[in-house]
């Protein structure tokens, strides 16, 4: 029997909790198993939030509780499970917790047993959801009450489990035909009063579960890929651990790695259990295995964890010196004032003893040894408690430290070289786990540096989302594939984990070492995949490791919705799609913030010129200081192209219609001629040299008048043909006057506009030609001759080339950062 956990990340949407039934129906096809389960994502921190509302005497405590149980009848209605005995269970749950908050909101108090009983509802209510689903899926799911199964002691908020009384109860439950769902980090006293195992007690439950049944495996499913190298918020470049042994996540859980609970570690390791940490979001990765021993590995470190907030407090006195039981008195001060004591260091003369709490201990620490030792201090025999604030511990770990000459010296150059002081160092006999103490303010410089001093061999992997994969990204595929062949090629760094077009989404998350989706055969295997999600595609992203880069190849509003939270998750955005970028300006910049916040790229050079460096060109002089006086060009390649057969003697419907062929034009022409995609670009190009216009501020005049936009592409071909005669005559007017027409778009200090204009021979846009577009930058520094830019600027292969561009320059980038 396997049990696998289902932490609150997990469950936190109706969408996540179908993901979680389709990973159990899976499991459940490879043999028995049993689901424990925490809350809702979100849910024990808002029953707290209400439990502290009620006992201030503050009434809103009741919007709370409408709120918690809006969201659970809001997921059983999205699940389509809203009816029958289940809303019946979970309305009569929810009623319950109600009157209890209403008793804490009259007794103005809530014990230590009362939260444990509030706090309970949020996993008892979260099981029955998980079990009715399992049972709509076809699997016979049954909610089981773990307080009916764990035993434990009446520490309340941090039981202790009574393993003797608990394995009985669960082996006697456990029907290896069903699936149970057990509600995690919730128990019982003898006398049944309900107790709670303390925060991230779900990861114990399912140990204990799984020690109880002598289980095969105890998989943990959270919202990442596994245990990681390191915090991916703070090294970009952290990967998940494949193996670790049981001591090596113990180091790496205590000191920050929040993904295992460390108390779980007990259970499955007295009985041999390997644990399992699994992504709930993408499934195919392989995870983190854990077990006893973990395999030889060329790298002396499994990974590196931090405690980000500590106080260091120390104690000194030439007093100390040889004094048997200094160390005894200052340590039992501290426990029985109820201080954890995160690190301790100790000086060979005795004469300094430091160690780490965590700051809201500082001052009760302080208090509890100054008491202790009042009367050493009085006679001049200890000096006064020093705290430091606003420290952090890095811990390096890894079993194979062991007899490794030179290691912890490698760790102290690293440090020393990016000028970063050490407080204390720790480190154990057992060499398992070096502990360093420096300031907050360099614990992000500290862990991306001795990261990279590890572990900067391995190969840097970027992780490709592309949605849209018409014209333009399948052209792009096909580019990628190509340049992939090519030996040291950087787009051999670049791997494909997801495709999507408007119906489909094709998902390959196969972990750090996957080849990633097969560019030769995405097709069939696109047109074989799982409906279209968009909240998916963005979880999938979100809650991914390492380099990430969203592709936009499509012309979406949604799509564009969801690039602020990525770009704040980390992930970088790369565009072709102008939408995103012409809404109002001050959602422009914020999404450049978030890119700034973040470290993220947000590249969006096709949306304008296509493969023409136009916009990196003008950031980059506005970098540089210089001020932009007037931009004027051709945006559009299509309709130059038009134009240009039109002067060539082409009848404007069937230069048109031509251009459509070709694949110059959107798929319905009217877009092109309408105007609306060009001052998209000049909006673009107007923000970026610091003017931030709207929309409607741009003045346009479509190439030809009225609204075309009713009717169907074919039928606008042929209705065209009305006004060949007045387009053939303009072109004609134009030439007979020396110059030609021109589809211009114009930015200075008299504002935005776009127009049919007749150019003289003395203008840079004259001699343009075919689908040809032309930027020309009138700046300060270009005040006398304009800056122009000139190339293709319409067609799918010239688009991709642009999307492919920013892609390697991402590449570039990272690069230069590592």
């Amino acid at each position: 029997m396997k049990i696998l956990k289902f932490g609150g990340s997990s469950l936190a949407t109706a969408e996540r909790i179908r993901s979680v039934t389709r990973i159990v129906a899976a499991a459940r096809s490879e043999g028995p198993l049993a689901v424990v389960v925490s809350a809702f994502g979100g849910v024990t921190d808002a029953l707290i939030a209400a439990a502290d509302t009620a006992s201030r005497r503050e009434a809103h405590y009741r919007k709370a509780w409408e709120a918690l149980r809006e969201r659970h009848l809001t997921a059983i209605r999205e699940l389509d499970l809203g009816h029958g005995a289940l809303a019946e269970r979970l309305g009569s749950m929810l009623e319950d917790l109600r009157d209890l908050l209403h008793g804490v909101y009259l007794l103005r108090e809530t014990s230590p047993r009362t939260l444990d009983g509030i706090l309970s509802y949020g996993e008892r209510l979260s099981s029955e959801v998980v079990a009715a689903s399992l049972r709509a899926a076809g699997l016979e799911g049954r909610a089981w009450d773990a307080r009916q199964l764990i035993v434990t002691d009446d520490s309340f908020g941090n039981a202790v489990v009574d393993l003797d009384a608990t394995y009985p109860k669960v082996r006697t439950a456990l029907d290896r035909d069903e699936v149970a769902v057990i509600t995690g980090f919730v128990a019982a006293t003898p006398s049944g009063c309900t107790t709670t195992l303390g925060r991230g007690g779900s990861d114990y439950t399912a140990a204990l579960v799984g020690a109880a049944v002598a289980a095969e495996a105890v998989e943990l499913w959270t919202d990442v890929d596994g245990v990681m190298s390191a915090d991916p918020r703070a090294v970009p470049d952290a990967f998940p651990l494949p193996r670790l042994s049981y001591a090596e996540l113990m180091e790496l859980s205590h000191f920050g790695a929040k993904v295992v609970y460390p108390p779980s570690v007990h259970p499955a390791r007295s009985l041999g259990i390997p644990l399992v940490i699994k992504n709930t979001f993408n499934p195919a990765a392989p995870g983190t295995l854990v077990t006893e021993t973990a395999p030889a590995d060329e790298l002396p470190i499994r990974g590196i964890s931090a405690i980000h907030h500590v106080a260091l407090m120390r104690l000194e006195g030439d007093g100390m010196v040889g004094v048997p039981g200094i160390a005894m008195r200052l340590f039992g001060a501290l426990a029985r004032s109820g201080v954890s004591v995160i690190l301790i260091s100790q000086s060979s003369s005795e004469h300094s003893i430091c160690f780490a709490v965590s700051p809201e201990d500082a001052a009760r620490a302080r208090s509890a040894v100054e008491k202790e030792l009042a009367l050493e201090r009085q006679a001049g025999m200890v000096d006064a408690m020093v705290v430091e604030a606003e420290q952090s511990v890095i811990a390096v770990v890894g079993e194979q430290m062991r007899q490794r000459p030179g290691l912890a010296a490698k760790v102290f150059g690293v440090l020393g070289k990016q000028e970063i002081s050490i407080r204390a160092i720790a480190q154990g006999s057992s060499e398992l786990n070096i502990s360093l103490v420096i300031d907050q303010n360099d614990k992000v410089k500290a862990l991306a540096a001795i990261h990279d001093a590890f572990f900067a061999p391995r190969e840097r992997r970027i992780d490709v989302a592309l949605v849209g994969v018409g014209h333009v990204g399948g052209a792009l595929l096909e580019q990628l594939s190509e340049a992939s062949q090519l030996d040291d090629s950087e787009a051999q760094q670049i791997r494909v984990v997801a495709l999507a077009n408007s119906r489909r989404l094709l998902i390959d998350g196969a972990g750090i070492d996957g080849a990633g989706i097969d560019l030769d055969q995405w097709r069939p295997d696109l047109e074989k995949a799982e409906a279209f999600d968009l909240q998916r595609l963005v979880e999938f992203l979100r809650h991914g490791t390492g380099d990430r880069v969203l592709i936009d190849c499509t012309a979406s509003e949604a799509l564009g919705d969801s690039f602020e939270a990525l770009l704040a998750s980390g992930v970088s955005v790369i565009a072709a799609n102008k939408l995103p970028f012409v809404g109002k300006a001050e959602g422009f910049e914020r999404l450049r913030a978030a890119a700034r916040a973040s470290g993220s790229a947000l590249l969006h050079e096709a949306t304008v010129g296509a493969g023409l460096p136009v916009l990196s060109t003008l950031e980059d002089m506005v970098r540089s200081g210089d001020r932009v006086v007037r931009i004027e060009g051709v945006l559009s390649g299509s309709v130059n192209a038009i134009l240009e057969s039109l002067a060539d003697g082409e009848a404007f419907s069937r230069a048109v219609a031509e251009a459509r062929r070709q694949g110059l034009t959107e798929p319905h022409p009217w877009q092109d001629l309408s105007g609306g995609d060009v001052a998209r670009k000049l909006c673009i190009l107007s923000r970026l040299s610091g003017r931030p216009v709207e929309m409607e501020d741009i003045h346009v005049e479509p190439v030809i008048a009225g609204d075309w936009s009713e009717l169907e592409p074919e039928a606008f071909l042929r209705e065209l043909e009305r006004i060949d005669a007045d387009l053939q005559q303009q072109s004609d007017t134009a030439k007979a006057g020396g110059k030609r027409l021109r589809y211009l778009a114009a930015l200075d200090e008299h504002g935005a506009r776009v127009a049919l204009t007749a150019v003289p021979a003395d203008h840079p846009a004259y001699h343009l030609a075919g689908a040809d577009n032309l930027v020309a930058f009138t700046t300060e520094r270009y005040r006398t001759a304009p800056l122009v830019l000139r190339g293709p600027g319409a067609g799918p292969a010239v688009t991709a080339a642009g999307v492919f561009a920013n892609l390697l320059r991402f590449v570039d980038r990272r690069r230069y950062k590592n």
